[in-house]
């Protein structure tokens, strides 16, 4: 039904002219949405300005201006599934498109695709997951994000293990979750160094003071799963749109001109409030 009205919504208001800048999240990627994922892409790259991490980072602090008034959109991916590197080599690259990808560091280190369903149906949900997963489903390796660091995209944290940070009431487990995968990632590579971090699911209930402090003072650019519009951010907690990729190309357009983010204002004003 969501889809229905949005899909008729956006036929009848089309596109805002507000300048934005938005930040996508996409999780794993099965190989038949590859042709999905691509068709997104190609209707982004006609209507707005993809941009890399840095200048995204420059875009909210007021640096960074392009000469149209393209909407412009920062590619972010989660978790750290190899589908991810897949849609990397296949689309990103040979369009030189720089994306931010979260890893759960503890995820890289399993060595089997039995290892990686079974701690993606221990960790990746709120409640254990007990349906079938995708048979393709791996992790990234260190192989793999070698090949993501020397194509010159950047890393970010997302925790050791994928918990749910509001959920942990030890204050030494809460602060090895969000530290601990800082110094697992940068032991990987001598040509990282991790200041992006996103909270694990993303939605206001998975986050509190206490795990948004610790955050905070331990990297510089927070990612949450809000919607927003991050130009003139006032503190560098980042509202980023979830897109499924089952999703009509106008539901995913109401995202990007922001017509749902009034449903999230309140609760990123909470947020900012916090730290």
């Amino acid at each position: 039904m969501k889809n229905l009205i949005l899909k008729h919504f956006y036929k009848l208001i089309g596109d805002t002219q507000k300048d934005h800048v938005r930040v996508l999240i996409f999780h794993d990627i099965e190989k038949e949405n590859f042709n999905k994922f691509e068709i997104l892409l190609n209707s982004i790259l006609k209507n707005c300005n993809v941009i890399s991490p840095e200048e995204f980072k420059m875009s909210i602090n007021g640096k960074y201006r392009k000469k149209n008034d393209k909407k412009k959109i920062l590619i972010t991916f989660d978790d750290g599934y190899k589908s991810q590197k897949k849609i990397t080599e296949k689309y990103l690259n040979p369009l030189n498109i720089k994306a931010l990808f979260f890893l759960v560091s503890e995820f890289v280190n399993c060595t089997s695709k039995e290892d990686a369903h079974n701690f993606v149906r221990n960790n990746f949900y709120k409640e254990k997951y007990m349906y079938n997963l995708d048979n393709n489903l791996e992790n990234m390796n260190i192989e793999d994000i070698n090949f993501l660091i020397n194509s010159g995209h950047t890393l970010g944290a997302h925790t050791k293990t994928h918990p749910q940070l509001s959920k942990i009431k030890n204050k030494k487990e809460l602060i090895s979750q969000i530290i601990d995968c800082k110094k697992n990632l940068e032991d990987l590579s001598n040509k990282i160094k991790i200041n992006d971090f996103a909270y694990t699911f993303g939605d206001f209930d998975s986050i509190n003071k206490s795990a948004l402090s610790c955050i905070s003072e331990n990297y510089t650019y927070i990612y949450s799963g809000l919607r927003g519009n991050n130009l003139d951010i006032k503190k560098n907690i980042v509202r980023r749109d979830a897109v499924n990729l089952w999703e009509p190309l106008e539901v995913i357009n109401c995202y990007l001109n922001g017509y749902l983010d009034f449903v999230y204002k309140r609760k990123i004003n909470t947020l900012e409030k916090w730290i």
